[in-house]
């Protein structure tokens, strides 16, 4: 058993924030349509033999009345007040995304937000919400009013942000975002945060269901990201990529294979990019997703293994995706604790001494996010 376990990808919401106004994607009836908060969590871990040390929090995706908020440049200077206004209407509920982890680390809890004033010391670091598709005038805009928002100490746990890519279903739609000015300028802003530190990106994008080619444009943006860093004296931006990227494991030897294969290759030839074990489950295709650890390692064993040549044990991590883990895993509360036997079980397989597994479980993610677990 490692020592200590990151979890670094874990989701939260309390019972205010469960309907379509403040998720798009909370449906009516989904099963993801009710509170997960910290003591939810804690309570799914427990069927466990080893319980994590700590979490990152990852963005929930809030919901966005309009693409873009309804001010111009022409706005500014004079009108920076109303930008401010538009704006924090606009991303109300990214913000009550701030306003519930405040909540979180500084121990005033309401009604249905599913923690304990103690429960906050658990969440080493959070992965937020930007608008890094904005004009960068906005974006910081944002940044600040975001702070605020935040208060000090959230703000100290702020160590990344994600911006999700994998909806985007059009070739096209996400070059022309990921190679515009203002999304370049904004990501590469990053490696000049936290005080120097540097704040992370994580990279979603979904191979499956949004096609291989999302995973390419995203190399693309990495390479490109590194050529504006240069010799990378002013630092360089960390990224992490989400969920292995999301590759088919529908079927052994999927058509998308090679190109994942690939791709993944390309992005881990750069410095500071990081690989998440984790999201799965949800990868299965039409089939149930099965429950039997050496049937699930047949299909994740080639992703698995590419991750650890091309990435070695300190640039792969451990996360459980949770709770949407939980829909696409076939022991539904329970998958976390069988996601964590899986990767273990992989481990083991392979013959990885103690160092390297302890890289997976909890060092890969702290030197990722900058933290201390």
């Amino acid at each position: 058993m490692p020592p200590k376990l990151l979890d670094t990808h874990i989701h939260l919401w309390p019972s205010t924030s469960t309907t379509p106004l403040n998720h798009a994607w909370m449906t009516p009836g989904f099963p993801l349509a009710k509170r997960h908060g910290i003591t939810d969590y804690l309570s799914t871990t427990t069927t466990s033999p080893i319980q994590p040390s700590s979490f990152i929090y990852i963005e929930t995706d809030r919901y966005l009345p309009t693409p873009t908020p309804p001010i111009s440049l022409s706005d500014l200077p004079e009108k920076t007040d109303h930008v401010l206004r538009e704006l924090e209407k606009w991303a109300h509920e990214p913000l009550q995304e701030l306003r519930f982890l405040r909540r979180m680390v500084e121990g005033t809890f309401q009604n249905g937000d599913g923690f304990n004033p103690q429960d906050g010391g658990k969440m080493a670091g959070c992965v937020i919400w930007a608008p890094f598709h904005l004009p960068s005038v906005f974006f910081r805009l944002y940044l600040e009013r975001a702070e605020r928002v935040a208060g000090p100490a959230l703000w100290e746990r702020v160590v990344g942000f994600r911006y999700l890519l994998q909806g985007i279903k059009q070739e096209e739609e996400l070059r022309r975002l990921v190679e515009s000015e203002a999304w370049l300028t904004n990501l590469a802003s990053l490696r000049t945060g936290r005080a120097g530190k540097g704040w992370t990106f994580d990279i979603g994008v979904d191979a499956h269901s949004g096609g291989v080619w999302q995973l390419e444009v995203v190399a693309d943006m990495v390479d490109r990201i590194r050529g504006i860093e240069g010799n990378g004296e002013q630092g360089r931006v960390t990224f992490v990529l989400d969920h292995l990227c999301k590759p088919d494991l529908s079927a052994l030897n999927a058509p998308s294979q090679s190109r994942w294969v690939e791709a993944v290759a390309r992005m881990a030839r750069q410095p500071d990019v990081y690989m998440k074990f984790s999201g799965a489950f949800n990868e299965f295709g039409a089939e149930p997703t099965p429950s039997d650890i050496p049937l699930l390692l047949e299909r994740l064993d080639i992703y698995f293994q590419q991750s650890l040549d091309f990435f070695g044990p300190t640039k792969v991590m451990f996360g459980s995706d949770w709770p949407v883990c939980n829909v696409g895993g076939p022991t539904g509360e329970l998958s976390w604790g069988l996601w964590r036997e899986v990767v273990e079980t992989w481990l083991e397989q392979k013959g990885l001494g103690d160092e390297d597994k302890e890289y997976v479980w909890w060092k890969a993610g702290s030197n990722a996010y900058g933290i201390e677990p």
